[in-house]
């Protein structure tokens, strides 16, 4: 039984991080479960430090979004060894960079509280945030060259031809929820991704290794699915946090938006590096 145990965790868990082979049914639920588990944890920790998960708080996260990525793409790179480039792999990543966003915040607030300049604390955060992104992107740049600049302008091209259709269908028949800014981030987040994998799966020869991801690329032979996939799964999900969720649960409602904010823009950012680097 202790064999069979080990078996599975190695097969499931622990090869997926040491051999960067992607996702499987068993981990993704896995990590599913434990991204829920995060959520509440972040609002206990967050309702501690007395701070509003509002969007001046989503735009102070949103450079750690990018700081991810780019270590992501660092590691893709061959910049870290083993055994510190496990912490980089997914889903470790997440936990280093939500332990690290943690505790920047923290500091961010008692220093905030000891000079008296209360929520002014995100400034610091967000600040932090963005130097170590930009010092991400130069070690990246140093020790690798642009090859592929075009990636760049084509995803964010086809995210935005997408986008602004979405935009134009919700002003004209007055669908609120679809023009709402952090529900325009949040789908802008995810069509970035679709259109992402969709180039490099289709036009670059890379990869997927998300498992709903490989389903459709193996049955339809293309990665261009993702756009529909998103859209019938995230619109539902957005219309259900803009009408179930009273003014009691807008910590919780933009709480979770953070998160699929996170979910669709991390991939992007790092898939979109990779390509234009030529990782």
């Amino acid at each position: 039984m202790h064999e069979l145990i080990r078996q599975f965790v190695n097969t499931y868990y622990i090869h997926p991080i040491t051999h960067d082979t992607g996702y499987n049914p068993v981990n993704t639920i896995t990590w599913a479960l434990l991204l829920v588990l995060c959520l509440f944890l972040t609002l206990k920790i967050l309702k501690k430090l007395d701070v509003e998960i509002n969007k001046p708080f989503i735009a102070a996260v949103s450079p750690y979004i990018f700081v991810g990525a780019s270590l992501r793409v660092m590691e893709d790179a061959k910049l870290f060894s083993p055994p510190l480039s496990y912490l980089l792999i997914t889903p470790l990543i997440y936990f280093l960079l939500f332990f690290c966003c943690i505790a920047i915040l923290t500091i961010s607030v008692k220093l905030s509280q000891s000079n008296g300049i209360g929520v002014r604390c995100l400034v610091p955060f967000a600040l932090v945030g963005t130097i170590w992104f930009f010092v991400n992107l130069v070690i990246l740049l140093s020790n690798e060259e642009i090859i592929l600049s075009w990636v760049l302008f084509a995803v964010i091209g086809i995210s935005l031809i997408i986008m602004l259709v979405i935009y134009t269908i919700g002003v004209k028949f007055g669908v609120n929820f679809l023009t709402e800014k952090l529900n325009v981030s949040v789908l802008a987040a995810h069509l970035l991704d679709a259109s992402s994998s969709y180039i490099g799966i289709d036009k670059l020869g890379y990869t997927g290794k998300h498992v709903v991801e490989g389903v459709i690329v193996k049955y339809t032979g293309s990665a261009a699915g993702m756009f529909p996939l998103k859209l019938v799964i995230l619109i539902p999900v957005l219309y259900l946090l803009e009408t179930q969720f009273d003014e009691h649960e807008r910590e919780l409602k933009n709480l979770v938006l953070l998160a699929l904010l996170v979910i669709g823009l991390a991939p992007a950012v790092r898939n979109t590096l990779r390509m234009v680097l030529g990782v």
